[in-house]
């Protein structure tokens, strides 16, 4: 529906307008009236018409002057200029502001019907794409989000991509910043919150985090952690306690919103660029433990004083051959490499059981990242209950672990190898098509990073090259038939560049696609 204005000093005029146009059309709505241009410019920046009938002549000021005054305000309103003079000056002027409709008084009915469908045309396609627009504009932010946390997860599980960080840099506007890491946990009365209280706590802590100066990159919530990535233009000079402002801050915009339930922060130290962000967040991890055992501390911001307090404690790389363990199902390098992370917790925690419980917790949290991207969807439980003595709490953990592996080794003999076979099955019914590494990995329910990992494990050969294979060895068979085209041959097997497939096939065979017909057409 077209919102209409009609301009005009003569009350009879407007009326002949509303009478035409309602006689022949009824796309429209007449949704104001002025007898004079100050008037227009008032109702016109009140009601927001898409098409405005104006005329030239009239009180106060006229019907330019009247446009020009609207058009600062709204530049893309339409008009259709209605005159009993026929004045090429005003004509010029009107063309200034865009005005392609210019009608002489009296109007006639095929001439005003033709000038209103032209602008209707062109007001419903305007509409059409500020739509198209705004959901590209929605669809952008989503995907940006998504980038986000794939961005943050990299460097937390320190995956490796197909694209490199000169890609990263450009999709998240990263060169020339540095910043920290902030790692914000939830604790709730509540041993085990629903889906939905953790999706409420995750909505209001990225609303803090969007509503405050700096600029924020927010990971997913696993388990009861958010890893936040906080950016900082390279040639600005922060204040020296900004990482405690910035979490005092967010600390208590969200806890006054949530109920039975606390948030905490660990904050990892200030880093010159991007590629040292994951060892701000392993500081961040360690100042966050620390907190849970300060039970008067909402935060903790790594410092040399955290630094000396953190000689004993695990290295992380103990902490990922533990978790390849796990991973791997393998019960006996699992238990050895418990026994030494257990031990250094326990030191670094002062043998306090809550710190220490917390630090076990944690690692849950960490494993159950690891395994959702292995593919493993089955549900695991990251808090421990309650204990008295860290005793109590190594055995627990223990005896949760050689479950875990259990169930791990099993899934992979099984799991895995069936996943793998699906993802071939997929791979040799749809060569044909540009498929990708991801849409195949989306296919079977593992990440893309695991999926390259694990074919290559299996099949000793690489994702791509079995794809290229399998697109080959159909290409050959076509090429025995000389009637089928190269070109042809190409799309078949899913190559939209034939002079990119002969390239392939070149390196691949050593010969052409024109010489393997030559040859073994013979």
């Amino acid at each position: 529906m077209i919102k209409i204005m009609l301009v005009d000093d003569e009350p009879i005029e407007r009326e002949g307008l509303k009478l035409m146009l309602s006689r022949n059309r009824s796309n429209f709505e007449v949704i104001a009236e002025a007898e004079n241009g100050k008037e227009a410019v008032e109702l016109a920046l009140t009601h927001k018409p898409d098409l405005v009938f104006m005329d030239i002549k009239m009180p106060e000021f006229d019907g330019i002057e009247a446009i020009r005054r609207i058009h600062a305000s709204n530049p893309t309103m339409k008009y259709i200029m209605v005159s009993a003079f026929d004045t090429f000056d005003y004509a010029r002027e009107a063309m200034k502001f865009g005005i392609k409709e210019y009608l002489l008084k009296p109007s006639k009915v095929s001439e005003l019907l033709e000038a209103f469908d032209g602008m209707a045309e062109e007001i419903e396609q305007e509409k059409q794409e500020r739509m198209k627009k705004q959901e590209i504009h929605h669809r952008l932010e989503r995907v940006s989000s998504v980038i986000e946390m794939e961005f943050i997860v990299s460097f937390i599980m320190d995956y490796v991509y197909e694209f490199n960080q000169e890609e990263w840099d450009e999709w998240l506007d990263l060169e020339q910043k540095k910043g920290f890491v902030a790692v914000f946990s939830f604790e709730s009365d509540k041993q085990h919150p629903s889906r939905e209280v953790k999706s409420y706590w995750y909505r209001i802590l990225k609303q803090a985090l969007q509503e405050q100066e700096l600029q924020c990159l927010v990971g997913p919530l696993t388990g009861f952690q958010v890893p936040i990535l906080v950016l900082i233009n390279e040639n600005e000079q922060p204040d020296r306690d900004i990482r405690d402002a910035f979490s005092r801050k967010i600390i208590h915009d969200v806890q006054n919103q949530l109920e039975q339930c606390y948030l905490y922060a660990g904050v990892g130290t200030l880093v010159s660029s991007v590629q040292q962000f994951s060892d701000s967040y392993k500081e961040a991890i360690y100042a966050l433990e620390l907190v849970h055992s300060h039970p008067s501390a909402a935060y903790m911001a790594y410092n040399e004083r955290v630094k000396q307090k953190r000689k004993q404690l695990i290295p992380f790389e103990v902490e990922k051959e533990l978790l390849d363990a796990v991973k791997k199902g393998d019960s006996q390098k699992g238990l050895q490499m418990f026994e030494t992370y257990f031990h250094s917790i326990q030191q670094a925690s002062d043998f306090q059981p809550r710190a220490i419980q917390k630090a076990m917790e944690n690692f849950f949290i960490v494993l159950t990242r690891s395994m959702r991207e292995l593919g493993f969807e089955e549900e695991i439980d990251t808090s421990l209950g309650q204990f008295d003595s860290p005793m109590q709490i190594k055995e627990a953990v223990k005896a949760r672990l050689l479950v875990l592996i259990k169930r791990l080794g099993e899934w992979r003999s099984n799991g895995i190898r069936a996943l793998l076979l699906q993802a071939k099955d997929y791979m040799d019914k749809n060569y044909d098509r540009a498929i990708t590494l991801d849409e195949v990995a989306d296919q079977i329910g593992i990440s893309s990073f695991y999926l390259s990992k694990l074919f290559k494990e299996r099949f000793q050969v690489t994702f791509i090259d079995y794809l290229t294979k399998t697109r080959l060895e159909r290409a050959k068979n076509l090429l025995l038939d000389p009637h089928v085209p190269l070109k042809e041959i190409a799309l078949t097997i899913g190559y939209k560049d034939p002079n990119y497939f002969s390239r392939v096939f070149k390196k691949e065979t050593g010969m052409s696609p024109s010489e393997y017909r030559i040859k073994y057409q013979q």
